[in-house]
């Protein structure tokens, strides 16, 4: 027979003729044998299941919601259901990878008295049976079927769905951790434990996937999610077994090719499931004392926890493989579908605390550091104050003998001049000049030290006011043209004297020796510059010969350097021009 064929859609009332035995459900018709089974010459073994059905009067006279239902079929092959010989229902999807796991229940047309036959066609070799079944009322039955869909089919698909969430949800926690080779794994196995799980869900349809890639997929995800599960536990106990690595990892290569569609047919894969098992298995059992070795010596009570899930897979997945193979009544559940998402609970509650402990860590670890840090600026800004107070006194005390030295050269030098005028009886009139340029340095003096905030035309305006009444005195004509001018941000109090005490001693010179009437005072803006011009319309004065300069001269040279400054002289007709030419940046030193 060719079970390609769709099942016939009526057949003999009771069933073909032949010896019929009555059997105890659990009943399996056939057993495994270990051996592939022969595709070019393999005949399908069909088994007939007879059910007489003898509803009571009543229920006959009030309903008709009868329905059949049969917790769990399993075989590689198809069922169908037949009342009265004709076709209720038959199983659909792939031969191979069928709806096994799910329970079945049909409506039954006719609720009186009759005979309903299970057809099960199934290949050779690959075994065979059915669990217990039930006749009834919808009502009665329905819960029956409803719990036990719930068990094999909805609760692992919602347990798959959930850990597969948790899986994309660390995978992005994944690439923000440093070290997050423990995340990876866990989004790994949640993929494989997924694509488990749908080896439970069936049926397979073939023209949506190829049966053959199908069997190949949820077969080896569930040896690779117990060497997955191996490595985490590795990688939690921060320890490495290589040649065990090595030794499973290969393995499990070695496996999924030699099951491969491109080695082996549907059927094949199938045949050779359980001895993939048992080869994991196999191959993982050393490996568990070790761990546990590791565990202990480090006193991880999350590593043991994961290691004992680990363990109890073990009888677990013996359970179920005997059931896979006919050794254990199919009325029990899969176990390793509830086993497995409590092996993740576990994985996913030891990331989570490593995690929380790394945060708690980071968290200390931020609230030290905040700590060092306010203790470094209590001593930081402790150091700044001391610093600032000896600044403080350092320029008060450069400043100090600042003014000592200007006094001493200037007002010093002017007063013991004026005392040598009155011991040598000199005129009144040059004494009293003499006084007054004294007076009128000190007064220059104490302009210097006035805030001018880097304005150039505060210094200029305090200078106008001292000049203008002295110029007056002398017959002589105050042309002021100054314009604004950009803020020097160097013009401090000794730079402000510098520039003082040059345009003092020109301004003095003109008065001296020019017989001017009329001096100019102005400024003007270049890109780098600030020029002030002072202009007279008295003699010409040029000075052409350095070393033939008086101390006057030379002290405005000496000032013009210090400010890093340049001067000119410049005729005229009449009188002459000087020019001085200030950095608006801060000069170099």
């Amino acid at each position: 027979m060719d079970l390609t064929i769709p099942a016939p859609d009526n057949v003999a009332p009771d069933g073909p003729a032949g010896n019929w035995q009555q059997v105890t459900l659990p009943h399996t018709s056939a057993l495994r044998n270990g051996t592939l089974p022969d595709q070019n010459n393999a005949p399908v073994i069909t088994s007939w299941y007879k059910f007489v059905v003898t509803p009571p009067d009543a229920l006959n006279r009030h309903t008709s919601d009868l329905v059949f239902y049969l917790p769990r079929w399993k075989t590689e092959g198809r069922l169908a259901l037949y009342q009265n010989g004709h076709l209720l229902w038959y199983s659909h999807g792939d031969l191979i990878w069928n709806s096994f796991n799910r329970p079945v229940m049909v409506e039954l047309p006719f609720s009186g008295p009759s005979t309903l036959l299970l057809r099960m066609d199934t290949l050779p070799q690959r075994g065979a049976g059915i669990t217990q079944a039930w006749v009834g009322q919808y009502n009665a039955v329905s819960w029956r079927y409803r719990t036990r869909l719930a068990l094999q089919c909805t609760i692992p698909g919602i347990l798959a769905v959930i850990l597969l969430s948790m899986g994309i949800i660390l995978f992005f926690v994944a690439f923000a951790r440093p070290n997050s080779s423990l995340y990876l794994l866990f989004v790994f196995a949640a993929l494989l434990y997924t694509v488990r799980i749908l080896h439970f869900m069936g049926p397979l349809e073939p023209s949506i996937f190829p049966a053959a890639w199908f069997g190949w997929a949820t077969i080896n995800s569930m040896c690779w999610l117990i060497v997955v599960g191996w490595l985490f536990c590795c990688g939690l106990a921060e320890v490495e077994f290589p040649w065990l690595r090595h030794l499973l990892v290969w393995g499990m290569v070695i496996c999924s090719v030699a099951t491969s569609p491109v080695f082996q047919s549907s059927i094949n894969i199938a045949a050779l499931a359980l001895s993939a098992y048992i080869f994991c298995f196999v191959l993982s059992i050393p490996t568990m004392p070790l761990l546990l070795l590791a565990m202990w010596k480090r006193r991880s009570r999350s590593g043991i926890l994961l290691l004992f899930w680990n363990m109890l897979m073990f009888p677990v997945a013996v359970h179920d493989m005997l059931l896979a193979d006919y050794k254990v009544s199919i009325d029990h559940l899969y176990l390793l579908p509830y086993v497995v998402p409590d092996l993740f609970l576990s994985c996913l509650y030891i990331l989570c605390r490593r995690y929380i402990d790394a945060l708690s860590i980071a968290e200390h670890a931020n609230i030290q550091l905040e700590t060092r840090l306010h203790a470094q600026e209590v001593a930081l800004r402790n150091s700044y104050d001391k610093l600032r107070r000896v600044e403080q006194v350092e320029v008060l005390s450069a400043e100090r003998q600042r003014l000592m030295r200007d006094m001493h050269d200037g007002l010093g030098s002017i007063l013991t001049g004026a005392i040598h005028m009155t011991n040598n009886a000199a005129p009144h009139t040059l004494i009293a000049q003499t006084l007054n340029d004294c007076l009128s340095d000190l007064k220059l003096t104490v302009d210097s030290l006035e805030p001018v905030d880097a304005d150039l035309l505060a210094l200029l305006a305090n200078l106008r006011f001292r000049l203008e009444p002295r110029l007056h005195a002398q017959g002589m004509i105050l042309h002021w043209s100054v314009t604004p001018v950009p803020p020097m941000q160097w013009l401090t109090p000794s730079a402000a004297l510098h520039i003082l005490r040059i345009l003092q001693e020109i301004v003095t010179n003109i008065i001296k020796h020019a017989q001017a009437q009329n001096i100019s005072i102005s400024t003007l803006v270049e890109p780098d510059d600030i020029i002030v011009r002072i202009e007279d319309d008295g003699l010409d004065f040029i000075p052409t010969q350095p070393t033939s300069l008086g101390r006057g001269l030379h002290n405005i040279h000496w000032r013009a350097k210090m400010l890093a400054a340049t001067i000119a002289w410049h005729p005229r007709s009449p009188g002459t021009s000087f020019t001085l030419r200030l950095p608006i940046e801060q000069p170099s030193p």
